[in-house]
């Protein structure tokens, strides 16, 4: 036997089997095929220690790891506590429920005891829930919330209040009279201006990434914001930036001693200056590096709208490593479906995100446990090229505080009031498909405009626009919303016009423009007429000549 024609064969046969690995493995993350990352915020309380009868069992407390298998997500972060209570055997923080007398609150009251439970049988909830996520192939990302909240003291209590944030009134912010949008602000939040408060919660994040075998951390600097006063703004917004370079420290430590990456992820409003005005300057946090990610949270509308305050975050990254997601909205709202979903994620997919982040997730109708059509949403989301060929709701909603000023700074579109006689506002709607081409391929089945015209009469008379033209009313179907017994959005009395968009009129890639002038109105109804929601819904088949999903044959459902 020739032994070097032998090996020869051997060192051809192991290239050839490189290959065919290189070319069959899944790709990680954000690399080979354009794949971007799905991050899945795990709440940790209302599906978890909530929900169960204690004592939980093991399997109990993985089931929201375990509920989130082949569904194409790849990391999960996971709320740990309340902020100044924790559901986990902390050594430096304060475990949720551990100076009860009485309670006022039967669910919270029941979450401590479901920890404390575990951790009485030797078992830490947090170690368990990390070290599975693992096994299961996720990455995993405790979740801090930042709302240090002073509550009085109190023989009673609703179960998850801190000794440390009870013992010090003095450090509320209180009412903020002089700045309007604090009305959407927690007066009784105590400022991180107080260098105790940033040790007390330094303290709980060092844990986090350095007595677990975490990914890192996300901390949310979105909900409950602003965490200073808005007067302290013009002084601390520099004491909010070296904080954070003191949590950078804390997690490149940890990441030195246990040998593995610590990733430092912020998730928070999705606006430059929105988050300066508020103290935050998110900016600088970029460009100094001192976060991994940034998950841009939509502050008005959501990315399935535009995308124009998200493409400003991306923009601050150019040259750095620091990578933005987009945040999904939280389908509180029956109208954020499967296809607002994947028109939100396309769009922040081209503004240049990511990733999409998945978070509070319970959908309509049936919220919780999860059903297979709350699974499917989630599906493809991390996979551009097939949301490509997704059907698609684009859509902008009402600002559902439309009395009180925008809490970023940013104006919503929507309401929108029109003035008989007066030239209407434009409205801007962001579309990523390319529907020319897939018109051209005989791939589009609908694409239909729908602008919810509120309090219009059927007498009066209004002009419609779209991209510049005029959209003639004989194009135009006129829904009545008026008066309807079926389920309706909150703002819906009055006309939807619906125009086929198909042909000529197809919209841009990009920014496209929709104006409603009032020509004649009903001068005895007091209420303004108002632009209240606007929907471009998108549809496609499979192939040219294909058929839907659900159509049936001659004679059979469609």
């Amino acid at each position: 036997m020739n032994i070097k024609l032998l090996g020869r064969a051997a060192v051809a046969g192991l290239f050839l089997i490189g290959i065919v690995l290189s070319l069959t493995a899944p790709a990680a993350a954000g690399e080979g095929d354009g794949q971007k990352e799905v991050i899945f915020y795990s709440d940790g309380r209302h599906s978890s220690v909530y929900l169960y009868e204690p004592p939980m069992s093991v399997r109990q407390y993985v089931e929201p790891i375990d509920e989130l298998l082949d569904l194409g997500i790849d990391t999960i972060t996971y709320a740990v506590g309340d902020c100044s209570v924790l559901l986990y055997d902390t050594k430096v923080g304060e475990r949720w429920g551990h100076n009860l007398n009485l309670v006022n609150h039967i669910v919270w009251y029941r979450a401590g005891q479901n920890a404390h439970s575990f951790i009485q049988r030797g078992m830490d909830p947090l170690d368990v829930v990390t070290k599975h996520a693992q096994r299961r192939g996720f990455k995993f990302l405790p979740n801090i919330l930042l709302n240090m909240l002073h509550t009085p003291a109190n023989k009673v209590t609703n179960s998850r209040v801190a000794d440390f944030t009870t013992r010090h009134p003095e450090w509320q912010v209180g009412p903020e009279p002089d700045f309007p949008a604090a009305v959407h602000d927690l007066p009784h939040r105590l400022s991180y201006a107080r260098p105790e408060i940033r040790a007390d919660r330094l303290a709980v994040i060092t844990e986090l990434v350095s007595r677990y075998p975490t990914d890192g951390i996300e901390i949310n600097f979105k909900d409950y914001a602003p965490f200073i006063a808005r007067r302290e703004v013009p002084e601390h917004t520099e004491t909010m930036t070296g904080w954070l370079r003191e949590i950078r420290q804390a997690c490149d430590l940890a990441a030195k001693e246990q040998g593995r990456e610590k990733r430092l992820v912020v998730r928070i409003a999705g606006t430059l200056e929105g988050n300066r005005t508020l103290g935050m300057d998110l900016e600088t946090w970029i460009r100094e590096e001192l976060v991994d990610s940034v998950i841009a949270m939509p502050v008005t509308h959501g990315y399935e709208a535009g995308t124009p305050e998200l493409r400003k975050v991306v923009e601050a990254t150019k040259g750095t490593k620091v990578k933005v997601l987009a945040g999904i909205n939280n389908s509180a709202n029956p109208q954020d479906t499967r296809e607002v979903f994947a028109a939100a994620a396309a769009n922040a997919y081209a503004a240049g995100a990511e990733g999409v982040l998945f978070h509070t997730y319970y959908p309509d109708p049936e919220r919780y446990p999860y059903d297979d059509s709350a699974m499917e949403s989630m599906r493809f989301m991390g996979y551009p090229d097939v949301l490509a060929h997704r059907d698609k709701r684009f859509r902008i909603g009402s600002n559902p505080k439309a009395d009180t000023p925008p809490k970023y700074g940013v104006p919503w579109q929507l309401p929108l009031e029109l003035v008989p006689g007066e030239k209407g506002k434009e409205i801007h709607l962001d579309v990523a498909d390319d529907l020319a081409a897939k018109a051209g391929e005989g791939e589009l089945w609908r694409c239909e405009l729908q602008v919810m015209v509120q309090h219009m009469m059927h007498t009066d008379k209004v002009k419609l626009w779209w991209n510049g033209k005029e959209l003639p009313e004989a194009r135009w179907r006129k829904a009545d919303w008026t008066y309807q017994m079926r389920p309706r959005p909150q703002r819906y009395r009055g006309y939807r016009l619906h125009v086929d968009l198909r042909g000529e009129d197809l919209p841009k890639m990009g920014r496209n423009t929709i104006r409603v002038d009032v020509l004649e109105k009903d001068s005895k109804l007091v209420f303004p007429i108002m632009i209240s929601d606007v929907e471009l819904v998108v549809e496609y088949l499979p192939g040219k000549n294909g058929l839907r999903p659900g159509e049936g044959g001659p004679g059979l459902k469609q």
